[in-house]
């Protein structure tokens, strides 16, 4: 439970017609200046004036790719031991557009080389001995320790991080989150490796479930 609210969330897909998708990403615009610019910034960097008396800080929605399963219950449910609320009093079709307007801000990075191909086995393998006990063998972010941690561990089949941003946090940690830095425990080979294993989680069959 968040809040007092259930955590089923219903899932918002913004819709696949380009120009109906447009309507969408112009209408959460809007919405977002009027209710979450204040806290995650104009352009949704996180560094609205309210940012920075809020930890754990809000969330720079530029840096990752969220699945709209993962937008969808941050905004229907808020974030448990953070500053963000649930939204689920505004109007189905707002929500809708705020998720569709949240996509829009991500810009998707180039694909993955040969040599980031062949890190993946040594993520997985550090990612297991250092990350599973919180983030979950699979990243799914329900391992043994995560039910007593708030905010919650990533899922990283539901977001993606972008490499900055990935690296951001190994290297300096969360501030306000149970996530420590990690650049005095892994070295930079090790951890580029584990930047490349958490993002090629995203988008596994989980995210396209009917629950």
């Amino acid at each position: 439970m968040t809040g007092g609210y259930s955590d089923s969330a219903p899932v918002l897909h913004p819709a696949s017609n380009s120009n109906d998708l447009q309507e969408e990403v112009s209408r959460g615009a809007t919405l977002f200046a009027a209710n979450c610019a204040s806290c995650h910034g104009v352009a949704g960097r996180g560094d609205g004036k309210a940012s920075v008396s809020l930890l754990p800080r809000p969330a720079n929605l530029t840096a990752a790719r969220f699945s709209d399963e993962r937008l969808s219950s941050v905004l229907w449910n808020g974030v448990a031991g953070s500053s963000m609320p649930p939204w689920r009093q505004l109007p189905t079709e707002d929500l809708r557009a705020l998720v569709a307007y949240i996509h829009s801000l991500h810009v998707p990075s180039a694909a993955p080389s040969m040599q980031e191909a062949t890190n993946l086995n040594e993520g997985n393998s550090l990612f297991g001995a250092n990350c599973a006990s919180c983030h979950g063998d699979r990243g799914t972010g329900d391992g043994p320790a995560a039910g007593a941690l708030a905010p919650s561990p990533t899922n990283f089949q539901l977001k993606k991080p972008t490499e900055a941003r990935a690296w951001e946090v190994l290297e300096n940690g969360v501030p306000g989150t149970a996530m420590p830095p990690w650049k005095s425990q892994l070295g930079a080979d090790q951890r580029h490796a584990l930047v490349e294993f958490v993002r090629s989680l995203y988008g596994t069959p989980q995210e396209n479930s009917s629950r």
